[in-house]
């Protein structure tokens, strides 16, 4: 049974800080469901369109984890009583780049230490009450992987090493630093 993984976006997201784990997802045959609160249409913080799918409608442990991306936040979003319920329904490896661990707190599942950028801990400092913020660029625990958002080569390799794919193939390590570093790889 192909494993799948819930990828929950919203406006003006940012994808290039998962697209390169997305990538590996894909290659190692997991099925990524892109996800909004109400489906439709999603920007990207480049522009591009995203057709999404409803969570409202979805079983979150249908999911072998869930993966948000950083990008503009706003309280209406973090306070979204379906978006917060889909989270605390969830039993699994939860994965948020950047500014979307406010949307993890704001469901109240960032107990521990987390990271994300300075001025968004700062901004919705509110809904981080119950963690412990550290300024490091990822941070990775049982059921919670937080990052800047610059960090998305530590991010991507935090989430290959917890679902098992870096044992699985040990080149994946290689390879995401190339990428993430924008050189070309050569295949051997």
């Amino acid at each position: 049974m192909q494993k799948k993984v819930g990828f929950i976006v919203y406006d003006h997201f940012a994808i290039w800080q998962v697209s390169l784990l997305q990538k590996f997802l894909t290659d190692a045959d997991y099925q990524i469901e892109t996800l909004s609160i109400n489906g439709g249409l999603i920007s990207t913080d480049g522009g591009v369109l995203v057709h999404t799918e409803s969570l409202k409608y979805k079983n979150p442990n249908q999911y072998e984890f869930l993966l948000l991306p950083g990008g503009r936040m706003s309280e209406e979003l973090v306070d979204n009583l379906f978006l917060q319920q889909f989270l605390q329904a969830f039993n699994g490896l939860i994965a948020a780049s950047c500014a979307s661990a406010t949307i993890v707190a704001g469901a109240g599942l960032v107990k521990g230490d987390f990271t994300t950028m300075p001025h968004i801990k700062d901004i919705y400092s509110e809904y981080f009450a119950d963690g412990h913020y550290i300024d490091t660029d990822m941070v990775a625990s049982d059921k919670l992987i937080t990052s800047k958002g610059f960090a998305h080569y530590e991010f991507t390799m935090a989430v290959l090493e917890k679902i098992g794919l870096t044992e699985k193939d040990p080149r994946l390590k290689s390879m995401a630093l190339k990428l993430s570093r924008n050189q070309t790889l050569v295949s051997k």
